[in-house]
């Protein structure tokens, strides 16, 4: 990003999703589901058809896909109640599962989005504030952060606990300005999945939805989504945050 663009824009902070934009997170956790779903229908192998469902509901949080995973597999059987419910045990068991497997700190830095890494470094190095906004609980974020070195850089953490509703909904991202003290038209959101772009724009907030593997198909399903502001190619994304940051400058 050129000094002229970061010095003149009037953006002064930049809002990052964390999984799927700074680490491919979620085709990691859709394999640990698919495990622990197979061993929960009995089958013995993973199960891909958990893979298939994550794809279609990717960037939701792990309350909504524990309890699509319980209705569409009929693991109900195979649960206890936490709380009241049976989601909490699924989590718990996937979450035992992801983080000595799939989720290792070697296999979250092997995967990581290093476009989207540098992104965040050059805004911070910039003088802009820099934060995340996650669907994932706080501690999770704060594993996968410290994992890939990012932590120190950070200005806040904006985890699921942090708010009633979550994305779609703009309450995170939301907060996430409130508590950086700046206004919706100093902010720019980084997003990957059409759940977050959505709670992204319903903010206020500038964005761009940078596509995965992972994302592509849902984000080109979403034919809502401006394309002029989606980057499926990382190499452009340098060019779309200078145009985003003029194009904000020329309101």
């Amino acid at each position: 990003m050129s000094d002229t663009i970061a010095k003149h824009s009037r953006i002064r902070a930049f809002v990052f999703d964390l999984d799927g934009t700074l680490v491919e997170t979620e085709q990691l956790k859709a394999r640990s589901y698919a495990k622990v779903v197979g061993d929960l229908t009995g089958a013995g192998f993973p199960d891909h058809r958990a893979i298939e469902l994550y794809e279609r509901i990717v960037g939701s949080t792990d309350e909504m896909v524990c309890r699509q995973m319980i209705s569409e597999f009929d693991i109900a059987e195979s649960l206890e109640s936490f709380d009241g419910e049976l989601w909490k045990h699924l989590h718990e068991i996937r979450m035992g599962e992801y983080r000595v497997t799939d989720g290792a700190p070697k296999h979250l830095v092997a995967n990581a989005y290093q476009h989207n890494i540098d992104l965040l470094k050059e805004q911070k190095r910039t003088g802009r504030t820099v934060s995340v906004a996650t669907s994932s609980f706080s501690d999770e974020a704060n594993r996968v952060l410290k994992a890939l070195g990012l932590d120190a850089l950070l200005d806040d953490i904006v985890g699921r606990e942090s708010v009633t509703n979550p994305k779609p909904d703009p309450e995170i991202y939301i907060l996430a300005m409130e508590r950086l003290g700046v206004e919706p038209d100093e902010v720019v959101i980084i997003e990957d999945s059409p759940i977050g772009t959505k709670a992204a724009i319903a903010s206020g907030a500038s964005w761009i939805c940078v596509s995965t593997p992972f994302s592509r198909q849902a984000i080109e399903a979403a034919s809502w989504l401006d394309p002029v502001w989606v980057v499926h190619d990382p190499d452009r994304l340098t060019e779309t945050v200078e145009r985003r940051l003029n194009s904000i400058d020329q309101i």
